[in-house]
């Protein structure tokens, strides 16, 4: 049995810093040659499912990775890590697709981003051991291939988590339209949370609870947290760290937010052990490098809330 089943863009991460984001006409300083850059693995699909295998669960993923070097040691990587990859497919003569995250001094990244073998998928999408999968996660990927995905999971009576981000292309109306009307949870953060809002023309997020969305989580960077359901609303703090990189937070906070919430705490507990979850990624470069398991979770969590 899976917990989990997602999906998503996977990402070969080349994380540079940069002396700070330059405006048009510009020139900001790269601190290293582009060629030294720190390379991690990403993607927010496998950031989220990589952080839960951590936390004690099983997970999956259904993405498509290139045919080249890079690709088969992301998947050989994803096995080790206890992911289930029946689903993961390998596009011969295509690469994987990469991002290059240029990081300012404060933590913060700018990201560019080459879809490669995810944007050339075609055809029609089969997926594998649907009937031993308990929840699909749908994040930023190739539309089509998403589209397909979330088809799949309805057809199989998976209930459905939306992770957002802020990659305007991969949603356009109609996307979002399917992905409200699938989905049980949502995450998102502020401007997301905004654009779902004009594309649907609503003039609050908790509007989506009229469509049947049943938990909004909508994540505020260093100001914390909401956890929004209908009759009840959670604020949560973020937990004061150093900050090295904030890449993956997100996707950390996902797992963690999951993590609590399968375990059979609240939801404002369950908001809590995200935020912990997340201060461990931006303690560190890269969004799969500082991963905590359980134990060291809950012992930060007791450290900043009390017993759990």
């Amino acid at each position: 049995m899976l917990d989990l089943l997602a999906t998503g863009y996977p990402s070969l991460d080349h994380i540079v810093p940069i002396s700070h984001v330059p405006g048009i006409g510009q020139t900001a300083l790269l601190r290293q040659p582009l060629e030294q850059a720190t390379m991690t693995y990403g993607g927010c699909g496998a950031n989220v499912t990589v952080a839960l295998q951590k936390l004690g669960f099983r997970t999956g993923l259904a993405l498509v990775l290139g045919g080249d070097e890079p690709g088969k040691a992301y998947r050989d990587y994803l096995v080790d890590s206890g992911v289930d990859c029946q689903n993961v497919q390998a596009l011969a003569g295509a690469v994987t697709s990469t991002s290059y995250l240029c990081r300012t001094p404060d933590g913060e990244a700018i990201n560019f981003f080459h879809p490669g073998a995810a944007d050339a998928w075609r055809g029609d999408l089969s997926l594998n051991g649907l009937e031993a999968v308990r929840w699909g996660l749908v994040t930023v990927g190739y539309a089509p291939y998403n589209r397909a995905f979330v088809e799949q999971m309805r057809a199989a009576n998976i209930p459905l988590i939306w992770q957002m981000k802020g990659d305007i292309a991969a949603y356009p109306r109609a996307v979002v339209e399917q992905f409200v009307t699938a989905s049980r949870i949502v995450f998102c953060n502020r401007f997301e949370a905004e654009y779902v809002c004009q594309t649907l023309g609503l003039t609050d997020i908790r509007q989506l609870f009229a469509q049947g969305i049943e938990q909004i989580i909508l994540t505020l960077g260093a100001e914390g947290s909401r956890v929004l359901l209908p009759a009840e609303e959670h604020t949560i703090p973020s937990i004061p760290v150093p900050m090295v990189d904030t890449t993956g937070a997100g996707d950390a906070y996902t797992a963690g937010y999951l993590a609590g919430w399968w375990r059979g705490y609240g939801p404002g507990v369950a908001g809590r052990l995200g935020a912990v979850t997340a201060s461990f990624v931006i303690e560190a470069i890269g969004c799969q490098t500082h991963l905590p398991d359980w134990d060291a979770l809950q012992k930060r969590y007791e450290e900043h809330f009390g017993v759990l």
